[in-house]
C-alpha cells in the first residue's frame, strides 16, 4: 500500500568516520555488504502511515522500524540522527510515533559516538511527552543493548511481538539489555552449565519480560506483509485513543437515576451484611469493564520489574469518550481467584495504577476507578517490595493529578488497600458493597473475648456484623458522613445462572446479565464525565481538596473545656467501678532444657527445622493414642530358692555358687550341650556401627526386653569401652546412670564390660590405685563380667586389674588381642598365642577371650589356635571368641570355633549385626538349631521382639552410620579394628576431610601400623594409629614422606612437623610398648630427645587421694560429687569438666528426652511425651508446680509442644512451647500447662569464626591454628620465653590432639585464644612471639 506511506530522511546515511578496522576486514567492508543485501543506507527507515481504523477513519503516525539485515538492526549515528529527525516531525506536525524495533543495540564500530546515539534520541523522546503526544514502541525479536536501553522503554505503551511461521508455534521476541553471551562471559565465567543452572525459566523471552512488568501486551501476528499490518492496525488503535480528548456532554440534559426509592430505603436494614459484597455471582469490576466500555486495551505492568495478578488497567473507550480504567480484578470461580490473588493489589499493581494515571494526565483523558478489595496483598515479598510506599505515592499522585477521577465503590473497600485507588472526585458505591478501615473479622480478632472454641463459633460472627454496623462501614452510612458522593442501588440477592436481557429483572441480575444495574453505573459515569471534564485542571484538583479536607468529625474545646472534660472522665471512670484493662505481665521464661531445645531447633548441625535431618526423620513429630495392648516388659527376677546346678541363668549361678564353681564346673558342663551367648547389641555393635552414639534410654528399653528373651544368654556387653567417654563427651549423660539402670533391667542375666588394663577405660595411663578402684566401683555399680585386655597384650599391664576383679568376687576374663595371621606372621604366630594363654593364666584369669578387634581370624585358621590354647590352657579354661564381620566372612568363623569347641562367642541382634559389628544371633542360632551337638537352645523366632525393637532404634541413628553398605575384604590389608571403623568416619569428617578421602586414610591406617613395627591394634594403640593417619592425610603427606624406604632413615620432613600428642605418648611408653619395641629411627624422630618411661606408667604414678579429689569437685561444682562421678573426672579430667557444665547449663534433664528430640530438635507443631520419674525433677521444668502434685512423688508424665519458631528479628529468633503436666499415659488430661519462650540468636547453624586470623607472611611470628578444632590447654603466659620445639598449645577434634610448638625462640607477646574450649579454625592465630 505505497500511497499509504511516505518515506522520510533517505538522505541520511551511515558512514565509516571513525575508519574502524579490526582483524582482516573493516567497518567500510561490513557497510558494503549489508548495503549490497538490503539495497539501503542505514539501519532505520522512517515512514508517515495512513492506517485505516474498524470504525472507518484513518489515522496518521510517523513509523520508524530497524531492519536487522542492515549490521543487525544496530543504532549507529545515521540510525540515531533519522530517529531524533522523525520525533521532531512528529512533534511539529502533532503526530503520534511509533519505533518498530529489530536490533542488537549500539553500534560498536562506531564508538562512543554510537552510545551517544541513545541521549540524543532520549531528549527528543522528551520533548514529545511534554507536547502530550502518543509513543509506542513495538519490540520484535531481538530487541537488545543501547536500544532496549533508551527508546524502546520510553515509549508510553510497550508492544512485544511473537511471529508465529509456517511451524504453527509462535517465536516470542527476546528482548534485554545484556544479551545470553554477554552474562555467560562475564558472570557465569564462559560456563555453559553455570550459566543455564542460573537462567531463569523463558529468560528475556517475551513472555518473560512482561511477567516483570516491562511491556504492555505480547502481539500475536503471523510473519510476513499481513502480520506487520495488524501490528500497525493495533498501534493505529491506542494511539488514536490516546489522542481522542473527552467529549463535552451538556449536563443539563443528564438524568442521575441511580434507584434509590423508598423501597429501597426501606431495604437499608437488608443490606446491612458485608459479607454480600462477597457473593461470587456478584458483578465484580472485570465485569463492569467489558460491559460499560468499549475497546479495552490492557497496559500491562508498572513499566519497570512487575506486573500484578489484581490491579490492572488500560485504555477504553466510554460512549465515544476514552478514559483510562483501572481495576482491582477478583474473578468467579475458585481457580479465578486464586489466579487474581483473591482481589488483594501488590505493589506492583498500585505503580501500575500510578503509570496509567500519569499517562492519563499526560494526554488528558479522565480515570475511573472500580474498587473491589479486602485489602493489600499482605505477604512478605509485598512488604520488601514497598507497600506502604506504593499506596502512599498513589494518595500524593491522586491529590494532585490535573485529569478528572471517577470512582466506583463495586463490593469491598478493604482499608488503605482500597484507598489507594479510591480517591476520585466523585465516589459512588454500590449499594451492597463496604468501605472501613479495617475488615470485620480483624476488628473483631482484635477486639472480641471468648472464654472457649465452641463460644467463638458462634459468637464471632455476630461481633462482625455488629462491628460492621458501629464502624459505619455501609453505603447509606458512609454517605451520611461524606465519603461517599452517589448510592448506586442493587438487589438484596443474586441468583445462579444465566438469564437473558429480555427477561431481567433486578431480582434475578448476576454477573452474566444486570442491565439495570448497568444502566445505573452508566448514568453515574456519565454524569461525572459531564460534570468534570468541565473543570479546568487547577480546579479538579481544588475540587478534590475540599472534598478530602472536610472529612472527619471531632470535637473544639477551649482549656477550660478540655480541663473539664478530662475531670469528667476520670470521675465517670471511678464511677463505673472499672479500672482500665492492663495486660498482667506474662511470665514466659523457659527451663534450661527447652532453652536447650530451642537452640538446637535453630542451630543445630542436624535440626529438623533446618531441614539438616535425614528425611526418614524429618516427618512431623506426633504422640500417638495410648497403646493400653502394647506389650510391657518388666525385669525378668530369678527367685535365689529356685537355682540349683542345672540352671540355665549364669547370673544365677554365680550369684549362688560364685566364679570358681561357674567357670570351671558350670560352663564347661554347659559348653558340652550347648555354645553359650554374649549379646553385645547394647556395648560393641552400637560402637562400631553408630559410633557409640546409642542413648541410655534406648539401651535400657533394649535390657528390658533382653532381660526376658535373652534369659538364656550367658551375657549382655552393655558397658565400658568407648561408650564411657562418648556418655559424657557427646549424650551428655552419666556412665554410671546407665550401668544402673541397665542393671535394674536385667537382673538376671551377667553384665559385662570391657576395660582396657592399665589404662582403665581410658586413652592413657593411671595410677594403680586409680585401675583398681574403677574395677570396684564397676562391680559396686552392677558388672560381673570384666573383659580386661591391654593393648600389646602386656599381662604385666593387666595385672592390676585382674587383682582387683578377683577381690570384688567377680568374673576376671582376660584376652588375647588377635592380630595378623597365626599361620603366616612371624611376629604373631601359634607359640605366640601359646605362650600369651600361659602367662593369662598365671595372672589368674577366670576366662580367656580371643579378642579379634578386627575381624582377622579366618576358618582355617581356628583349629590350629584352638588346639594350642587348649594345651596351654587345658580343657576346663572357659574360652570366649570376640570377633567382628568386617569382612563379612565371620558368621563362617563363629561356626568353625564352635566345632572346636569355643564355649562362649560374641553376637549381635541381626538389626544391629555384620558390617563392623558382630555376626548375627538370628542367622547362628538358625544355622545351630537340631545340631546334635553345641546347639544354644535359643529359638531364634522368639527374638524377633528384640530384633524388631533394635531395628527401630537404629533408624534413629541414621547420622552416624558407618557408611558401610558391605562387608569389604580390605580389613586384611588395613586391620583397622571394627569399633574404630565408623569412630574413625565421624572423625575423618569432623576435621574436615571428604568420604573421597576415605581411601586415603585407610591406607594411611595400614602403612602408619607398619611404620610402628606392626603392632596390635586395639583401643588406645588403635587410636594413636588412626590419629597419625587422619593427620597426615589431612596435612597432605604419607609415610614415605618421613622414612627412606631403602635405608630406613629419617627424611627432614620427619622432624618438622607437629604430631598429635597421642603418638608422642604412644612412643614414650605412656600405653606401655609391644613385646618387641617400636622401631628406633621412629621414636627417635616422634620423641626428639623426650625421656621414655622405663617402668610400667602405673607404678610411677602418684596415688591419687579419693577423698581430697571428691572434696575439691564438690567445691568446685556447688554440689556433693558422687565417687563414681569423681572417678569420671579420673578418667578424663576435661571431659567430665564439660559434661558438668552442661549439666549446669542445661539442667539434668536432658536424659529425657526422646532420642528424635534430642539429635534432630523440633519443627513447628511438633509435639512429644516425657517421663519424668521424681517430682523434684519437674521444677528444673516449669517455673511452678501445682501443691497438689508435689505431694504424687512421681512418676510424671509431660507433654512438650513447639507452637512457633519466628522469623529472624535483629539477629535473634522467637521460639514458644507449651508444657503440659499430664494425669498419665492413659488419662492424658491436663492438670497443668506453661507458655514458655526463648529468644535464639540466628548463625544460621553454621560455625563462623570471628577472631583473627594469622598472618601467612609471618609464621615465625604469629602462630597458626594447623587444623579445625578446640583449644584443649594453653601452656604458656604473656611473657614467657620459649624455645624452638617447646609445645604451646594443644588443639583437638575429634578426640584427636595436636600439639602446636614454637616456630623459633622467642618470647610468647600475646595469646589470642581466651581459653580451652575455643573453637578455631585452620589458620586461625593462636600467638604471637616477639
Amino acid at each position: 500500500m505505497a500511497e499509504n506511506r511516505d518515506l522520510l530522511f533517505e538522505e541520511v546515511c551511515a558512514q565509516d568516520f571513525l575508519n574502524f578496522k579490526f582483524g582482516e576486514r573493516g567497518y567500510q567492508d561490513q557497510l558494503n555488504d549489508s548495503i549490497a543485501k538490503t539495497n539501503i543506507l542505514s539501519a532505520v527507515k522512517v515512514e508517515v502511515l495512513r492506517v485505516p481504523l474498524a470504525d472507518g477513519n484513518v489515522t496518521n503516525l510517523v513509523w520508524v522500524a530497524h531492519n536487522f539485515g542492515f549490521l543487525g538492526g544496530s543504532l549507529g549515528c545515521s540510525e540515531g540522527e533519522k530517529i531524533t529527525r522523525a520525533f521532531e516531525y512528529a512533534l511539529e506536525n502533532k503526530l503520534p510515533i511509533c519505533v518498530q524495533c529489530r536490533t542488537g543495540g549500539a553500534r560498536m564500530q562506531e564508538g562512543t559516538s554510537s552510545l551517544m546515539q541513545m541521549a540524543k534520541v532520549s531528549v527528543a523522546v522528551n520533548a514529545l511527552n511534554k507536547a502530550g503526544l502518543p509513543f509506542v514502541s513495538v519490540l520484535s525479536d531481538p530487541t537488545y543493548g543501547g536500544v532496549s536501553a533508551s527508546y524502546a522503554m520510553q515509549a508510553d505503551v510497550r508492544i512485544a511481538v511473537a511471529e508465529t511461521g509456517a511451524s504453527s508455534e509462535a517465536s516470542e521476541a527476546r528482548i534485554g539489555f545484556a544479551g545470553p553471551q554477554v552474562i555467560l562471559n562475564t558472570m557465569c565465567e564462559a560456563n555453559q552449565a553455570i550459566y543455564d543452572e542460573k537462567c531463569p525459566t523463558d529468560f528475556q523471552f517475551a513472555s518473560f519480560v512482561k511477567d516483570h512488568g516491562q511491556v504492555d501486551m505480547i502481539l500475536n501476528v503471523k510473519s510476513g506483509a499481513a502480520g506487520q499490518q495488524e501490528i500497525e492496525r493495533k498501534v493505529a488503535q491506542i494511539t488514536s485513543m490516546m489522542m481522542t480528548k473527552p467529549t463535552q456532554v451538556p449536563i443539563d440534559n443528564l438524568t442521575l437515576d441511580l434507584g434509590p426509592t423508598p423501597e429501597d430505603e426501606k431495604r437499608a436494614a437488608e443490606l446491612l451484611n458485608y459479607t454480600r459484597s462477597r457473593a461470587i455471582d456478584r458483578p465484580q469490576t472485570q465485569d463492569i469493564i467489558s460491559n460499560l466500555f468499549d475497546n479495552f486495551v490492557e497496559l500491562s505492568g508498572d513499566g519497570k520489574v512487575g506486573k500484578d495478578a489484581c490491579l490492572r488497567g488500560g485504555l477504553a473507550s466510554f460512549r465515544d469518550t476514552t478514559c483510562v480504567v483501572i481495576a482491582t480484578f477478583k474473578g468467579h470461580t475458585p481457580t479465578d481467584m486464586q489466579n487474581a490473588n483473591y482481589g488483594m493489589p501488590s505493589p506492583h499493581g498500585y505503580r501500575t495504577a500510578l503509570r496509567l494515571m500519569k499517562m492519563a494526565e499526560r494526554f488528558g483523558l479522565p480515570v475511573v476507578t472500580l474498587v473491589d478489595t479486602v485489602g493489600a496483598w499482605p505477604t512478605f515479598e509485598c512488604e520488601r517490595d514497598g507497600q506502604s510506599e506504593a499506596i502512599a505515592t498513589n494518595l500524593t499522585a491522586m491529590a494532585g493529578l490535573t485529569v478528572p477521577i471517577i470512582t466506583l465503590m463495586v463490593g469491598e473497600g478493604g482499608s488503605g488497600g482500597a484507598l489507594g485507588i479510591c480517591m476520585g472526585n466523585y465516589i459512588a458505591m454500590l449499594s451492597g458493597g463496604y468501605f472501613g478501615v479495617i475488615s470485620p473479622e480483624g476488628a473483631a480478632s482484635i477486639l472480641g473475648r471468648y472464654d472457649d472454641d465452641k463460644q467463638k463459633a458462634e459468637q464471632f460472627p455476630k461481633d462482625c456484623q455488629a462491628l460492621a454496623t458501629s464502624q459505619c462501614i455501609y453505603a447509606h452510612q458512609l454517605k451520611d458522613l461524606g465519603v461517599v458522593d452517589f448510592i448506586i442501588w442493587e438487589q438484596t440477592d443474586y441468583a445462579n445462572g444465566s438469564t437473558s436481557s429480555a427477561n431481567a429483572t433486578e431480582e434475578n441480575e448476576h454477573y452474566k446479565n444486570f442491565p439495570q444495574l448497568k444502566e445505573r453505573i452508566a448514568r453515574y459515569v456519565e454524569y461525572a464525565l459531564a460534570d468534570l471534564t468541565r473543570k479546568s485542571a487547577d480546579d479538579l484538583v481544588q475540587q478534590r481538596y475540599r472534598k478530602y479536607r472536610q472529612l472527619g468529625s471531632f470535637a473544639v474545646m477551649n482549656e477550660e473545656e478540655r480541663a473539664k472534660a478530662i475531670a469528667d472522665a476520670k470521675a465517670a471512670s471511678a464511677a463505673s467501678g472499672n479500672k482500665p484493662a492492663r495486660r498482667a505481665a506474662n511470665d514466659t521464661k523457659a527451663s534450661l532444657l527447652l532453652q536447650h531445645v530451642a537452640e538446637e531447633t535453630v542451630l543445630g548441625t542436624m535440626s529438623k527445622y533446618r531441614k539438616m535431618a535425614p528425611p526418614s526423620l524429618s516427618k512431623p513429630l506426633k504422640i500417638a493414642p495410648h497403646d493400653a495392648n502394647k506389650v510391657v516388659y518388666e525385669p525378668y527376677v530369678i527367685p535365689p530358692e529356685s537355682v540349683d546346678e542345672n540352671c540355665t541363668s549364669a547370673k544365677a549361678i554365680l550369684d549362688k555358687f560364685g566364679v570358681k564353681y561357674l567357670c570351671s564346673e558350670w560352663i564347661p558342663k554347659q559348653s558340652k550341650k550347648r555354645v553359650l551367648i554374649t549379646d553385645t547389641t547394647m556395648r560393641d555393635a552400637h560402637q562400631s556401627l553408630l559410633a557409640t552414639r546409642v542413648r541410655t534410654k534406648d539401651i535400657v528399653e533394649g535390657a528390658l526386653i533382653a532381660s526376658n528373651l535373652l534369659k538364656d544368654a550367658f551375657s549382655l556387653e552393655c558397658w565400658g569401652g568407648a561408650t564411657f567417654d562418648v556418655c559424657m563427651r557427646f549424650l551428655d549423660e552419666c556412665p554410671w546412670d546407665r550401668l544402673r539402670e541397665i542393671r535394674a533391667a536385667s537382673p538376671n542375666i551377667l553384665l559385662q564390660c570391657l576395660i582396657r588394663g592399665a589404662n582403665g577405660v581410658g586413652y592413657t595411663s593411671y595410677p594403680d590405685n586409680v585401675v583398681r578402684e574403677f574395677v570396684l566401683l564397676a562391680a559396686k555399680n552392677g558388672i560381673d563380667v570384666f573383659r580386661v585386655f591391654d593393648c600389646f597384650n602386656i599381662v604385666e599391664n593387666m595385672r592390676v586389674s585382674i587383682d582387683a576383679i578377683k577381690e570384688t568376687g567377680k568374673i576376671a576374663e582376660v584376652c588375647i588381642c588377635y592380630t595378623g595371621n597365626v599361620l603366616t606372621s612371624k611376629i604373631y604366630d601359634l607359640q605366640y598365642y601359646k605362650e600369651l594363654a600361659q602367662e593369662i593364666i598365671a595372672a589368674g584369669a577366670d576366662i580367656i577371650a580371643i579378642k579379634d578387634m578386627a575381624g582377622l581370624l579366618r576358618p582355617l585358621e581356628v583349629e590350629p589356635l584352638m588346639r594350642v590354647l587348649r594345651e596351654a590352657v587345658g580343657d576346663n579354661m572357659p574360652i570366649h571368641f570376640h570377633t567382628h564381620s568386617t569382612s563379612s566372612g565371620t558368621i563362617a568363623t563363629c561356626m568353625e570355633m564352635a566345632r572346636c569347641g569355643c564355649d562362649i562367642i560374641d553376637f549381635a541382634t541381626a538389626s544391629m549385626a555384620d558390617g563392623t559389628s558382630q555376626a548375627s544371633l538370628n542367622a547362628f542360632l538358625a544355622m545351630m538349631q537340631g545340631a546334635s551337638q553345641r546347639d544354644p537352645q535359643i529359638d531364634y523366632m522368639s527374638l524377633e521382639p528384640y530384633d524388631l525393637y533394635w531395628a527401630g532404634i537404629r533408624d534413629h541413628y541414621v547420622p552416624f552410620e558407618s557408611g558401610m553398605k558391605s562387608g569389604t575384604a580390605r580389613v586384611f590389608d588395613h586391620q583397622i579394628p571394627g569399633g574404630q571403623y565408623s569412630n574413625l568416619i565421624v572423625q575423618c569428617s569432623g576435621i574436615g576431610l571428604s568420604l573421597d578421602q576415605w581411601s586415603q586414610v585407610l591406607d594411611a591406617y595400614r602403612d602408619v601400623n607398619l611404620l610402628f613395627g606392626d603392632i596390635v591394634k586395639v583401643t588406645p594403640s588403635s587410636k594413636v594409629v588412626g590419629d597419625l593417619a587422619l593427620y597426615l592425610v589431612l596435612k597432605g603427606i604419607k609415610t614415605s614422606d618421613l622414612i627412606d624406604s631403602e635405608t630406613g632413615e629419617a627424611k627432614p620432613l620427619a622432624y618438622s612437623i607437629d604430631y598429635p600428642a597421642s603418638v608422642v605418648g604412644l612412643m614414650k611408653g605412656e600405653l606401655g610398648l609391644p613385646h618387641r619395641g617400636f622401631p628406633k629411627k621412629i621414636e627417635e624422630m616422634i620423641l626428639r630427645g623426650e625421656a621414655k618411661l622405663t617402668t610400667r606408667a602405673g607404678l610411677v604414678l602418684a596415688p591419687v587421694n579419693f577423698e581430697e579429689n571428691r572434696a575439691k569437685l564438690s567445691e568446685k561444682w556447688g554440689r556433693e560429687i558422687s565417687e563414681e562421678e569423681a572417678m569420671s573426672s579420673l578418667m578424663y579430667p576435661q571431659v567430665f569438666t564439660d559434661y558438668m557444665k552442661r549439666q549446669q547449663s542445661k539442667g539434668p534433664l536432658l536424659t529425657y528426652l526422646p532420642t528424635l528430640v534430642y539429635f534432630y530438635a523440633l519443627q513447628a507443631n511438633d509435639a512429644f511425651l516425657m517421663d519424668i520419674p521424681t517430682t523434684s525433677l519437674l521444677s528444673n521444668l516449669f517455673r511452678s508446680v501445682p501443691a497438689e502434685v508435689n505431694s504424687t512423688g512421681g512418676p510424671h508424665v509431660v507433654r512438650v509442644e513447639l507452637q512457633r519458631v519466628s522469623a529472624i528479628v535483629r539477629q535473634k529468633r522467637t521460639v514458644v512451647f507449651t508444657v503440659q503436666l499430664l494425669r498419665s499415659h492413659a488419662d492424658r488430661s491436663v492438670i497443668y500447662s506453661e507458655t514458655q519462650q526463648v529468644e535464639v540468636k540466628d548463625t544460621g547453624g553454621v560455625f563462623v569464626f570471628e577472631g583473627p586470623m594469622a598472618d601467612a607472611g609471618k609464621p615465625n611470628e604469629q602462630v597458626a591454628s594447623p587444623m579445625n578444632g578446640t583449644i584443649e590447654k594453653v601452656l604458656v603466659q604473656v611473657g614467657q620465653s620459649v624455645k624452638a620445639g617447646d609445645v604451646l598449645c594443644t588443639v583437638s577434634a575429634m578426640k584427636m590432639e595436636v600439639k602446636v610448638s614454637a616456630p623459633v625462640d622467642g618470647k610468647v607477646a600475646s595469646i589470642a585464644v581466651p581459653a580451652p574450649g575455643y573453637r578455631v579454625v585452620e589458620g586461625a592465630l593462636l600467638l604471637t612471639l616477639k
